[in-house]
């Protein structure tokens, strides 16, 4: 199971199934979404006890950049690695009013 597809009520109910406390999954929810952890050994405040249940539970995983190319407007497009070593693309473009990402719906192999 991936742990980013849980929303946090969804984590807190997957924790008191563990044992833990809900307030828990708050900690874990903060460090996959302001910490931007890439692994469960990053949790420094939780217990080594309750890092090895999440490694046990669920997968945790980040995309790595293979390719960033910028333009001279700014746009930005990156070429991303999956988890299972496939990759999609992705175009960022910024402007006045705001930011438009586009993301590749198609896995490259």
């Amino acid at each position: 199971m991936f742990i980013r597809d849980y929303d946090l009520n969804e984590l807190k109910e997957m924790f008191v199934e563990l044992g833990e406390k809900p307030y828990r999954a708050e900690q874990v929810f903060s460090w996959l979404y302001k910490e931007k952890a890439s692994n469960f050994d990053e949790m420094t405040n939780l217990s080594l006890e309750l890092r090895s249940k999440l490694k046990e539970k669920f997968e945790l995983y980040t995309f790595n950049i293979l390719d960033k190319q910028v333009s001279k407007d700014g746009t930005k497009k990156y070429l991303f690695e999956l988890h299972d070593g496939n990759t999609i693309e992705t175009v960022l473009m910024e402007h006045r009013h705001g930011r438009t990402i586009c993301v590749s719906s198609q896995v490259r192999m």
